[in-house]
């Protein structure tokens, strides 16, 4: 009974033709695209004492992409699965004439909660450089 059924199902299968076994899923090739380096953007600035570079460096990604969201409320997780840190960064309020808009990092590691605040200033290029950054204290 059990080899019946299975002798059908092989017959439904080979007789719809779409499964076609030891052949490539589609052979032909339609042109090539060569790779390119995706270059992240970072906005340029060290990282405030106490704060461990790896995981700063996580922080200016996140708020890059908080600066560049449309939501002007954007809060952006990140975290550093190397040493565990982890946080948001979120913009406040508008950008000023200067091209610079406060912001505000949390950093939870294990150390502790602490909170960083600077201003991310856009040149004529759209490069962000971080400025004013300090260590606002421990949570």
């Amino acid at each position: 009974m059990r080899s019946a059924g299975l002798l059908a199902c092989l017959c439904l299968l080979q007789g719809c033709g779409a499964m076609r076994l030891m052949e490539p899923a589609d052979p032909m090739v339609t042109g090539s695209v060569k790779v390119q380096q995706a270059a992240l953007s970072m906005p340029e600035g060290d990282a405030p004492s106490g704060i461990a570079p790896g995981d700063w460096a996580q922080a200016k990604l996140a708020l890059d992409h908080a600066l560049a969201s449309p939501d002007k409320a954007a809060s952006i997780p990140w975290d550093n699965p190397k040493t565990g840190a982890r946080g948001t960064a979120t913009p406040i309020g508008a950008a000023g004439a200067d091209g610079c808009r406060e912001f505000r990092i949390g950093v939870v590691g294990a150390t502790g909660e602490q909170w960083v605040q600077g201003a991310a200033c856009k040149d004529a290029k759209g490069a962000v450089s971080l400025s004013q950054v300090r260590v606002l204290g421990r949570a």
